[in-house]
């Protein structure tokens, strides 16, 4: 039982494999026919031009993103900060918006807790830190009566750094975020995204030869999707690689494949 199993099997496996060679055989066969009719390839030449017109426009804007390299401008002296900074504001009450005075404040380092300064706003709320090095510190300020709070940032000479003091017991914590490790996040995705955009570009340049060959039309569809990811200068080029693809469905009996297709299941239907 076993035995007689395993040999339906095998013999299952090889009708596949008949099947499908003889079907490769067939695209084999009217691949060379059509050779023989070059002029039906004219529209198939116009998709595969659609396409590579749009997937060129892709690989311009991604070389152009690359090109532009944000990191050029983190290093410029717009976003560059100063070695030593002066740290300044105002202690406010959140509900009168006066100056709250007498309000201890510590600078600390983030990494280490090593004590950095320390000084007490005056009567006017006012405080100051004088050439503090720039970088990511803990401030801590404290006064009887109010909510401590603990903020983490990195300082820079942008404006003061207003404390918002309320009544109560407790810790506020707050972190600010530092503007450089957001802005190279930024450029990191930008490189992303260029890189993307160069690799669907040249996938739109292969989906354009297999267009004009002409030989399997899913795959060529497959392809020139992919393409539309390469977003030639936003738009247009997108455009032009659906323009293709429309163009390509309103041909598909020129693939051979497609006309394989057909035609086995037009033998099928017939017997």
């Amino acid at each position: 039982m076993t035995s007689k199993k395993s040999s339906n099997d095998q013999t299952g496996v090889m009708s596949i494999w008949k099947k499908r060679n003889e079907r490769e055989r067939r695209i084999d066969i009217l691949m060379e026919i059509r050779a023989d009719y070059a002029g039906r390839a004219m529209t198939r030449t116009i998709v595969a031009v659609l396409i590579v017109s749009g997937s060129l426009m892709g690989l311009l804007s991604g070389f152009l993103l690359l090109s532009n390299n944000p990191d050029d401008l983190l290093s410029s002296s717009l976003f560059k900060s100063d070695a030593n900074v002066d740290i300044s504001g105002h202690a406010l009450h959140n509900k009168t918006g006066e100056g709250v005075a007498g309000v201890a404040i510590t600078l600390s380092d983030s990494e280490t807790g090593a004590l950095i300064d320390k000084t007490t706003s005056d009567a006017n709320g006012y405080y100051r830190f004088g050439d503090i090095l720039a970088k990511r510190m803990d401030m801590t300020s404290v006064k009887d009566g109010f909510k401590t709070i603990h903020r983490t940032f990195t300082p820079s000479q942008t404006g003061e750094v207003p404390l918002t003091m309320h009544e109560g017991d407790g810790v506020e914590e707050e972190v600010i975020e530092d503007p450089n490790s957001i802005l190279s996040a930024a450029v990191a995705v930008s490189t992303i995204v260029a890189v993307i955009t160069i690799l669907t570009a040249f996938v739109g340049l292969y989906a354009a030869h297999e267009a004009r060959r002409g030989k399997r039309y899913r795959r060529t569809q497959y392809l020139a999707g992919i393409s539309l990811c390469s977003r030639g200068f936003i738009i247009f080029g997108p455009i032009l690689i659906l323009m293709g693809m429309v163009l390509m469905m309103m041909v598909k009996e020129q693939f051979a494949d497609h006309a394989v297709d057909e035609r086995t299941k037009s033998a099928g239907d017939d017997s």
